[in-house]
């Protein structure tokens, strides 16, 4: 098997993206170094209290070396509490760097990141290696410095009271390191194991859950329940690989400690035996010598939490790394002429859906796009709307070519109402107004133009009531009036209308259409129907089928 690298580069770029406070760095490495010295001071204080007092019976001593060592136990436990403090804000503004980034990145990448991955994978994969990632600034990796101080100190004190003792104690240190090392391997093929299986996991019971009705239509209860237990079982065994990694790790610690108190222990009562030692520094060297065993288990087992942590960081920065949608320079657009010459779109598949596609818009005119399903005719709307981007040919507004264009201010010329349009678990207000403009006049009129004003007053908490997921409370003709309203609050020079009225009754769909012929006028207006009396009025209609594109009016 080939020997795998460390990969230092990547860690360099953990911690550069992560950006820790400088300056609350500097109190902390202030305070580890006075908790250092308090630290290597108070073996030899109890060496006092054992030797100067308790064996000499020198009460004074006692009393004065006590109180010291309370005032230096009591410093330390007020650092450590401060401490405590400053490592809560560090990792909490490392971890709200890297998530809000990773959620920047999820708003801006290519609609297509999305067509094979559902809501839950998506925050399920982000959300573990945003916390993976962030856990290197916990105070437990963070205090890994100071306890190498601790053991340069406790080493120095091992050396002072017997060089020949402080031997036995290195001599667990290689033992340690071997096992860690093995054991860090193991957790860092387990982990990416884990994280893909628990990945598979999420999006599964994703798809279980929105698939609910066809489960219970087809009395699919038990080919889940088999599909569920398989992946669970998998994972529980996953998770005990884990355990038992841990409590192995454990079982060195804990059996290298007590050999060495044994050690020590025998050693050290040899050499008080034969008076090279005394009773003091037999006890102060033993404090000494946990100030390094443990300090070290700590730094050894570093390796344990890089592992756990570098196969998330991989997985996270690649997502970082993805592409996102481009945006052009040209800004102070305004509304012109919409143009597609020569446009052709194929998918990744090299299934082909539109070939040189030339046709025009007119500013302000109303025009309709008809043809069958999946004759491309939404893939037109996407390729306006820039979620997709043409194989070859180009699409212009005036004489600039849209994808020369800046995209949010491109995007801000647009309202759009889909045949299933997204709506928020929010209220019936919060999801027509969606840039908060609180503008309450024109509340008003979209409620009214859009027919939400007919079903408002039987709402629970009228404008203000809550929809539920997607808009669970309400119907689909519901459904589609607010997204109708939502298009007209934006109140943008170009209205696209995706089977914007596939739900609804025949009174409604003759007003809509009233609505956008005569209240639109001075908008440009494309609309995407099977509805043939949805024509009538229409500047222009184009068929499309087979990838071709022909006007009939």
């Amino acid at each position: 098997m080939e020997k795998k690298k460390f990969d230092w580069k990547l860690l360099k770029r953990i911690i550069q993206y992560l950006k820790p406070n400088k300056k609350k760095l500097t109190i902390v490495a202030i305070c580890i170094l006075i908790t250092t010295m308090i630290g290597f001071f108070q073996p030899l204080v109890v060496k006092m209290i054992t030797d100067d007092g308790l064996i000499n019976q020198n009460f004074r001593v006692i009393l004065s070396s006590v109180l010291l060592l309370l005032g230096l136990v009591l410093i330390n436990q007020f650092i450590e509490v401060a401490l405590a403090s400053l490592f809560a804000d560090i990792h909490n503004e490392s971890e709200y760097r890297i998530y809000s980034g990773a959620f920047r990145k999820l708003l801006r990448l290519k609609p297509e990141y999305f067509t094979d991955r559902n809501a839950s994978e998506v925050i399920n994969a982000m959300s573990t290696d945003v916390s993976t990632v962030s856990s290197l600034t916990d105070q437990y990796n963070v205090m890994l410095i100071s306890y190498m101080f601790r053991i340069i100190s406790g080493l120095a004190g091992l050396i002072v009271i017997s060089p020949f003792l402080t031997i036995l104690v290195l001599a667990t240190v290689p033992i340690k390191y071997f096992t860690v090392k093995k054991l860090a391997n193991m957790r860092e093929a387990k982990t990416s194991e884990y994280i893909g299986g628990y990945r598979d996991f999420a999006s599964w019971m994703s798809d279980t859950i929105s698939g609910v009705k066809e489960i219970k239509l087809w009395n699919g209860y038990q080919i889940k329940e088999k599909e569920f237990t398989e992946k669970e079982q998998g994972l529980l065994k996953q998770q005990k690989g884990f355990t038992m990694i841990g409590a192995w790790n454990m079982f060195v610690e804990i059996f290298l400690g007590w050999f060495v108190s044994a050690l020590l222990y025998v050693f050290g009562g040899a050499l008080l035996i034969h008076g090279k030692l005394s009773l003091g520094g037999l006890f102060a060297f033993i404090s000494y010598s946990s100030y390094v065993t443990s300090p070290i288990s700590a730094v050894l087992n570093a390796k344990l939490i890089m592992a756990r942590i570098m196969p998330s960081a991989k997985r996270l920065f690649e997502f970082l790394d993805l592409e996102e949608e481009a945006s052009g320079a040209v800004t102070n657009i305004t509304a012109e002429n919409i143009t597609f010459e020569n446009v052709c779109f194929s998918y990744n598949d090299d299934r082909e859906v539109l070939r040189n596609i030339s046709f025009s818009i007119p500013k302000g005119s109303k025009v309709a796009i008809i043809g069958p399903n999946g004759s491309g005719k939404s893939t037109i709307i996407h390729m306006l709307l820039r979620f997709l981007e043409p194989k070859s040919g180009k699409i212009e507004i005036g004489k600039v070519d849209i994808k020369n264009m800046d995209l949010n201010e491109y995007r801000e010329l647009f309202s759009v109402v889909s045949q299933n349009p997204y709506l928020f678990n929010r209220t019936i207000k919060e999801n027509i107004d969606l840039g908060s403009s609180n503008n309450e006049k024109r509340l008003a009129y979209v409620y009214q133009k859009s027919g939400v004003a007919g079903y408002l007053e039987k709402m629970p908490n009228g404008e203000d009531s809550i929809i539920g997921d997607n808009g669970a409370r309400l119907s689909g003709g519901e459904k589609q009036k607010l997204a109708v309203a939502r298009a007209l609050m934006k109140d943008t020079p170009y209205v696209i209308l995706d089977e914007a009225t596939s739900g609804f009754d025949a009174t409604s769909d003759a007003y809509l259409h009233d609505v956008i012929i005569n209240e639109m006028k001075d908008k440009t207006v494309l609309l995407i129907t099977h509805k043939y009396e949805n024509l009538e009025g229409t500047d222009m209609v184009y068929r499309i089928e087979d990838g071709e594109i022909e006007r009939i009016k």
